[in-house]
C-alpha cells in the first residue's frame, strides 16, 4: 500500500493543478516584465498555492535572475527565488535555510511587512519545521501565523484563496503536531472566510475537515464535508482528494467493512515519502491490515513507513500521533509488554489511560483498567475517545459485576455507537468481554439496530500462561466462599501463612492484584471446573 495507482478522477484533479500552476506562473512573469517586482508580489499573494502546485524550482528562473536588491524587502519572491521541498533534501539544509531566510525577512521589515505576507511565511515555516521532525517549532510558527490571520487589513482579506489556504496549511501544521482542538478552530475560520467552494484552497479546509471529524468519530460530520468536497471533485487538488480517499476508508473501518475500506485505500494515489499527509494514510492503512486480522502486516507497514520519514518520523510529535495505532497493533499480537512501553513513552495523557485500560484487559485485571478510565469520566474526549472509554468500562464491569451501573454505562455504550456507527471500538475487546458486552447490548435492545452479530474480535484474550497446582487450585476455589486468610486457613486446615504465600503466586500467576481480579479470571478461565 506504499503507492497507490492514481484514479481517472485524481489524474484529471492533477492536469487541473498543473494548469493552474502554469496559469500563476505566467502571470507572474508577465507582472514582473512589466510592472516590476511590486505587482509580482501582488500576484504572488493573490494566488500563493497555485504558485506552490506544481515544480517551483522549474519556473523560478525569472525571479532568481533579479538583481539581489529586487528580492530586499519582497520576501514572498525570494521564497519562490529559493523554494525547496524540504521532504526530498538531502534538503535538510535547504529546508533550514528557508526557515531562516523567512526569519531574517520578518525581522528585518519589521512593522512594514503586511500581516499577509509574514502568514504566508510563519505557515512557510509551520511546514519545514514540521517535515524536519520539529514539531514545537512547527507549532509555534503555526500560532503565529494564526494569530496575523485574526488581524488581516480589509485589503488582505481580498485575496480569499490565500487566506483560505493559510488558515488550511495552519490547521494541518497542528494537526500534524498533536494540537487537534486548535486545527479544527482553523479549519472553522479557513471555512469562514472562505467565498463560495470554488477553488482548491477553498476546498482545503472542507477536505480537512471531513478528514479531522471521520479521525475523531463524527461520521455524520465527515460525511456532510465529504459530500460538499465530491460535489466539487474538479476543483479538488491531489492531496485533497487523497485524503477525502483516506476519510471514507476510516469511516468503512468502522463499520468493519474491510472490502470497502480498500477500495477506498486503494483511490487513494500517495507516495508516503514526500506527502505531509502521510500519518493518516499510514494509520488507517495499518488498521486496514488489523480488521483483516494481519496485525503484523500493519506494524511492519507502520514501522516502515516512519523510516522513510527520517528526522519527522523519529519525532515526539509522530510517536504520540502513532502510539495508539502501535499499541492496538502490538496487542493484537499478543504483545502487551510492548503495548504498555508504547503507551508510556509516546502517548498523550488520554490515550495512555485508554490504551492502558484495554493491556490491563488483556491481562485479566480488570479493576486496573477501571483504576485507569475513571479519571476520564468527565473529561472532554472525543466521540472515538469516548466509545473506546465506556466499551472497555462495560467490558471490565461485566466480568464481576451485574448492578445497576452496568446496566447504565452498557446502555450508553448503546447509545453512542447508535448514534455514531462506530463499532471498531467494540471489535478492539478481547474475544470474551466482545462476547458479554454484546449480549448485554442486545439485552437492552440494540442487537438488530446495531448488527452487533457481524462484529469479530481482533484482538484475543490472555490465556494463562503457567498452570496453578492442585493446592493453589484450591485455596482460588476457596477464595469464592470465603475473603478472609483466617477463614481460608481454617477451611483448608492450613496456616494463615501458607494461605498468603500460594494466593500470592496465584495472583502472580494470572497476572492479578486483587481478590475480585482474581475471581474473575477465573470464571474467564474456568479455572474451577472439575477436570476428568
Amino acid at each position: 500500500m506504499e503507492r497507490a495507482e492514481s484514479t481517472t478522477e485524481e489524474r484529471a484533479t492533477g492536469r487541473g493543478e498543473r494548469t493552474l500552476f502554469d496559469q500563476a506562473w505566467s502571470e507572474l512573469d508577465d507582472a514582473l516584465a512589466s510592472d516590476g517586482p511590486d505587482a509580482a508580489t501582488e500576484v504572488a499573494r493573490r494566488r500563493w498555492f497555485d504558485l506552490l502546485a506544481g515544480p517551483v524550482p522549474d519556473r523560478a528562473a525569472t525571479i532568481q535572475g533579479l538583481p539581489r536588491g529586487s528580492l530586499t524587502g519582497r520576501p514572498l519572491l525570494a521564497l519562490l527565488a529559493g523554494h525547496t521541498d524540504p521532504t526530498t533534501l538531502p534538503h535538510r539544509a535547504g529546508g533550514l535555510r528557508r526557515v531562516g531566510e523567512s526569519t531574517a525577512a520578518l525581522q528585518d521589515t519589521g512593522p512594514e511587512l503586511r500581516r499577509i505576507d509574514r502568514a504566508i511565511l510563519l505557515a512557510d515555516q509551520a511546514q519545514v519545521h514540521l517535515a524536519l521532525g520539529r514539531a514545537q517549532s512547527a507549532a509555534a510558527a503555526a500560532r503565529g501565523a494564526a494569530t496575523e490571520l485574526e488581524h488581516l487589513s480589509a485589503d488582505d482579506r481580498r485575496n480569499a484563496d490565500t487566506v483560505s489556504g493559510l488558515h488550511t496549511h495552519v490547521g494541518t501544521s497542528l494537526l500534524y503536531t498533536g494540537n487537534g482542538g486548535e486545527a479544527l478552530a482553523a479549519f472553522e475560520r479557513g471555512l469562514a472566510h472562505a467565498h463560495p467552494l470554488a477553488t482548491g484552497p477553498s476546498l482545503g479546509n472542507v477536505v480537512m475537515l471531513a478528514l479531522l471529524n471521520a479521525r475523531n468519530g463524527d461520521g455524520g460530520e465527515a460525511r456532510e464535508h465529504i459530500r460538499t468536497a465530491r460535489s466539487r471533485a474538479r476543483q479538488l487538488r491531489h492531496d485533497d482528494a487523497m485524503l477525502l480517499s483516506v476519510a471514507e476508508a476510516i469511516l468503512a473501518l468502522d463499520d468493519l467493512d474491510q472490502d470497502a475500506a480498500r477500495e477506498h485505500l486503494a483511490d487513494a494515489a500517495v507516495d508516503l515519502r514526500t506527502t505531509p499527509h502521510w500519518m493518516p494514510y499510514a494509520v488507517t492503512a495499518a488498521t486496514l491490515e488489523l480488521v483483516c486480522g494481519h496485525p503484523g502486516r500493519g506494524l511492519a507497514h507502520l514501522d516502515q513507513t516512519i523510516g522513510g520519514r527520517g528526522a519527522e518520523g523519529r519525532s515526539g510529535a509522530v510517536r504520540a500521533a502513532l502510539a495508539t495505532a502501535r499499541a492496538v497493533l502490538e496487542l493484537a499480537l499478543g504483545h502487551p509488554d510492548s503495548a504498555e512501553a508504547v503507551l508510556e513513552r509516546d502517548a498523550g495523557e488520554v490515550e495512555k489511560r485508554i490504551g492502558s485500560a484495554r493491556v490491563q484487559l488483556f491481562l485479566g485485571r480488570h479493576g486496573a483498567a477501571l483504576q485507569q478510565l475513571r479519571p476520564l469520566s468527565n473529561a472532554v474526549l472525543t466521540t472515538r475517545r469516548r466509545a473506546e472509554a465506556v466499551a472497555l468500562e462495560a467490558a471490565a464491569l461485566l466480568r464481576f459485576s451485574d448492578e445497576d451501573r452496568v446496566t447504565s454505562v452498557v446502555d450508553h455504550l448503546g447509545a453512542i455507537i447508535e448514534r455514531s456507527g462506530l463499532l471498531l471500538p467494540l471489535a478492539l475487546l478481547p474475544a470474551a468481554d466482545l462476547a458479554r458486552v454484546t449480549h448485554a447490548l442486545a439485552a437492552l435492545g440494540y442487537g438488530e439496530t446495531l448488527e452487533l452479530d457481524r462484529i469479530g474480535a481482533l484482538v484475543r484474550g490472555k490465556g494463562p500462561d503457567i498452570p496453578l497446582t492442585p493446592r493453589e487450585t484450591a485455596v482460588l476455589a476457596t477464595l469464592l466462599q470465603h475473603p478472609s486468610h483466617s477463614a481460608i486457613a481454617a477451611a483448608l486446615n492450613v496456616s494463615v501463612n501458607t494461605v498468603k504465600s500460594q494466593l500470592r503466586s496465584v495472583y502472580r500467576k494470572l497476572g492479578v492484584s486483587t481478590r475480585d481480579e482474581a475471581i474473575a479470571v477465573a470464571l474467564d478461565r474456568h479455572l474451577l471446573v472439575e477436570r476428568e
